[in-house]
């Protein structure tokens, strides 16, 4: 029997519309801001993009050989990886600052359990070679601010954190690499526990055990002060000055598994849903440029919305028993750019009827009696 791989979402019908509705709203919505869109390669060498990732995310991917080199391959676990690669390679052709969009899959074999997919869908933008950072950080805190309500997410906001907070406490309180990733995987899974543990054990600063309850608003910016937040307080002031005070919370715990973040980092959460909808931040080093993105996951924004689609009546069902007629009144449809079918068989009345019906036709046509009946008067009268 054949069966669809785990993990993988099927989109089709009223459900695709919806998703398609999703992409379109911020397509737009990227394409006003003179973001320029770019398509990515679905799979890349794995040696040249592992070390942009922590190890649990290397474990994630999806790899498999290229026949012709020998090399290993991957199916993309995320796009900036890609882009940068990308951006180095044609870094002298580009004039930079660079704004870039994009919308796709990406692949990780996570865990199978109730809606994780291994097959995710994505869109991302991308601001590479801004001068300015602090100018850089505003512009796309504010749009993804912005887009989030554009999509019509009800009591959305952005959670804004740093990276170098946590890199500063490491250096201050001197934690050693191997703990750095424990701490990190503790910190990104809210394991308090086993946070704890490792913070007595070692007798680290207690400073550590406070990360994941600082969220908030900017008073709890002075329960790490001496430590790197300046960013931070840039930003945050900056959104206030523009009316944003509502839409943002200070999260002084987040740590990305993705190693090449340098500053600045967000998410985006909705009010009683259990996982974020939008993830970005800053990655300088990545790039070899000032650069600033972030990415939304469709999937969830898609279980999220409510959003009705209506279908509006268009195109012809052409039918009767003369097949060549057929043909000849589809052509002429088709040179006036009209949306076309033709019946591939009998059906009966109350077959043709049902199946209009689904497929959204405006007129069905009877070749043998040359008589077109509009179904928008139908369609009026409910």
């Amino acid at each position: 029997m054949a069966l669809i791989p785990k993990g993988v979402k099927v989109y089709f019908g009223n459900s695709l519309k919806k998703k398609l509705w999703i992409e379109n709203s911020i397509r737009d919505y990227f394409e006003k801001n003179y973001y320029n869109y770019i398509e990515l390669p679905v799979y890349e060498y794995y040696d040249d993009i592992k070390e942009n990732f922590s190890e649990d995310v290397q474990d994630e991917m999806f790899k498999f050989l290229d026949r012709d080199s020998g090399k290993i391959l991957t199916l993309r676990p995320d796009m900036t990886s890609l882009l940068s690669k990308l951006i180095k390679l044609k870094k002298e052709k580009i004039k930079f600052p660079e704004r870039i969009y994009y919308i796709g899959d990406v692949f990780r074999h996570h865990k199978i359990k109730s809606g994780v997919y291994r097959e995710i869908a994505e869109a991302g933008v991308e601001l590479i070679g801004g001068k300015d950072k602090d100018r850089s950080d505003l512009e796309i805190a504010v749009m993804a601010i912005e887009l989030m309500k554009k999509l019509g997410l009800k009591n959305a906001k952005l959670e804004i954190g740093t990276v170098n907070l946590f890199k500063d406490i490491c250096k201050k309180v001197n934690i050693s690499n191997s703990d750095i990733k424990e701490i990190k995987k503790y910190l990104s899974g809210k394991d308090i526990t086993s946070l704890s543990k490792i913070v007595k054990e070692k007798n680290y600063d207690e400073i550590i055990l406070k990360l994941p309850s600082l969220i908030g608003k900017k008073d709890i910016l002075k329960e790490v002060e001496g430590y790197d937040i300046s960013e931070i307080e840039k930003l945050t002031t900056a959104l206030d000055e523009l009316g944003y005070e509502n839409d943002y919370i200070i999260d002084l715990g987040i740590v990305r598994e993705l190693e090449y973040y340098t500053g600045i980092v967000f998410n985006g959460l909705v009010e009683g849903y259990g996982d974020y909808i939008l993830s970005g931040g800053r990655y300088d080093e990545l790039m070899g440029e000032k650069a600033i993105g972030f990415v939304l996951k469709i999937d969830s924004i898609f279980e999220l919305l409510e959003v009705k689609i209506k279908s509006e009546l268009k195109g012809y069902y052409i039918y009767g028993s003369d097949y060549i007629k057929l043909m000849k009144k589809k052509k002429e449809l088709l040179l006036k750019n009209e949306f076309v079918e033709i019946s591939a068989g009998d059906l009966s009345e109350s077959e043709l009827k049902e199946y209009v019906k689904l497929k959204g036709f405006k007129y069905i046509y009877n070749i043998d009696t040359d008589e077109k009946i509009s179904l928008e008067e139908d369609e009026n009268d409910k």
